[in-house]
């Protein structure tokens, strides 16, 4: 008799783990959508980041002063490279967060900090984290 009872589990694990076959038209999903479905709205918070026309027009390299803009110069690092998705500052990609207005943008840190960058006429206004105290970046030429 054990040699029943095993054939009989045999056959059941088999039954269970057996898949419709193309052929006979079966699928694996369901016909509907199911009523827990994620919601495609934006989350409260999120902006809307897909036309970043606005901050490629300011691609660039933009420095404190004349030696910070020669990509030659080891010694003076405090230039930023924007580009349509964030900035690069001292190896650190800072990542768009929000378009404020076609001159203002918010990005985020790698550490989570929060920086605001403005542009007016050729220069680059830079203050993190909402502080009063800012830095005056000019164009690279």
């Amino acid at each position: 008799m054990p040699d029943l009872r095993f054939l009989l589990a045999a056959l059941a694990l088999a039954a269970c783990t057996e898949l419709p076959s193309e052929d006979e038209g079966g699928t694996i999903g369901y016909d509907q959508p199911a009523d827990i479905a994620p919601s495609l709205e934006p989350a409260a918070g999120m902006h809307d980041l897909t036309d970043r026309s606005d901050l490629a027009r300011f691609t660039g390299r933009y420095g404190v002063s004349a030696a910070d803009c020669d990509p030659g110069n080891r010694y003076m690092t405090e230039y930023i490279e924007i580009t349509d998705i964030g900035f690069a500052y001292r190896g650190n990609l800072h990542t768009l967060a929000e378009i404020i207005d076609p001159r203002r943008f918010r990005f985020s840190g790698p550490d989570g900090a929060r920086e605001i960058l403005r542009f007016a006429g050729g220069d680059l206004v830079r203050w993190p984290d909402d502080r009063r105290k800012r830095t005056i970046y000019q164009r690279c030429s």
